[in-house]
């Protein structure tokens, strides 16, 4: 298993700088990497180091509301490796399932867990879309997004408005998928009655969360965004620094959030090489491509190299937690 981890990281970084260099390399720039300044480097350290610590913090106000006291310590790892697991498996799809399973080893039960993370992917989903909807028509007038570019975004936009549906029914109406109940029981070997029960029980959780602490969800969905936000800032330092930009810092948000939807389509780990590629794309439009590419490298280097090295550093708290 720690084999396949480090090979997948391996290949995120590789496709990731490989991008970024092949753009450096084609406008004969590389040295510009050397020019950034370090308060620029200071402030980006600061609110990735606030977003995790955040995340963390979300985590455990949201499991308290559920009813299970979970220390900090526990919230944070929880947080911080669900992001290196995306990071390291294609269509960032491997934290969520490594979430729930971290936390059944911490006390959470399986459908409470569930429960929490599906939330939270709907947060999620719901502050992109909003922040999409409000940026489309500035993005589509002022950035250099091509029809490819424009069918990539708009088709991004509408698998996030699905998901997002299948969420809240899979939430809500969790029967509706018991059709799949029976493949996947003979397919795992798994009991059906259990299935169906937990079926049940995950519905339970849902609404008990949402008529009784519905209010989580607001508080929740304020972090996310906070989150969201704090990704956003290396590249407002640097655009502000190098070409002195006029734009404002939500709207910057924004447009990155827009230019995100590509991640639905690139089928490598933490969809390396696809974002960095629309990135200088789209941002090249109001922006020059010299500063763009250290702006990318930059902000890979806080939300993506550094995680996944020390995510390989600390793998080894794995075996601590099969072992609960």
């Amino acid at each position: 298993m720690k084999k396949k981890l480090i090979l997948n990281a391996i290949i995120a970084v590789v496709l990731s700088l490989g991008i970024i260099i092949a753009i450096q390399f084609f406008q004969g720039d590389i040295s510009g990497l050397k020019n950034i300044p370090t308060y620029i480097f200071i402030y980006t350290l600061v609110g990735y180091i606030l977003m995790y610590l955040i995340g963390g913090l979300s985590t455990k106000i949201f499991l308290k509301v559920l009813g299970y006291k979970v220390r900090y310590i526990d919230c944070f790892e929880n947080y911080f490796f669900g992001n290196f697991f995306s990071y390291i498996t294609p269509l960032y799809v491997g934290g969520q399932p490594f979430q729930i399973y971290h936390l059944s080893k911490l006390g959470v039960k399986s459908e409470d867990g569930t429960n929490f993370i599906s939330t939270r992917l709907f947060e999620t989903f719901v502050v992109n879309i909003i922040l999409d909807v409000w940026i489309f028509k500035y993005a589509f007038k002022n950035l250099n997004f091509g029809n490819a570019s424009k069918v990539i975004i708009l088709i991004g936009f509408i698998v996030q408005v699905a998901l997002t549906v299948a969420i809240l029914i899979f939430m809500f109406f969790p029967q509706v998928f018991r059709f799949l109940i029976k493949p996947l029981s003979k397919l795992f070997k798994l009991d059906l009655t259990k299935l169906e029960n937990w079926l049940s029980n995950l519905k339970e959780s849902v609404f008990n969360m949402w008529n009784k602490n519905a209010y989580i969800v607001l508080i929740d969905t304020a972090f996310w965004f906070v989150i969201v936000c704090l990704h956003a800032v290396p590249f407002y330092l640097m655009f502000k620094h190098f070409a002195h930009m006029d734009i404002s810092f939500l709207r910057l948000v924004g447009i990155l959030s827009l230019i995100n939807t590509v991640a639905y389509f690139a089928p490598t780990p933490g969809a390396a090489g696809g974002i960095e590629g629309m990135y200088q794309l789209s941002l090249r439009g109001i922006i020059s491509s010299s500063i763009i590419s250290r702006a990318i490298l930059l902000w890979r280097l806080f939300s993506y190299y550094i995680p996944i090295f020390l995510g390989l550093v600390f793998i080894w708290r794995i075996k601590d937690w099969t072992q609960r």
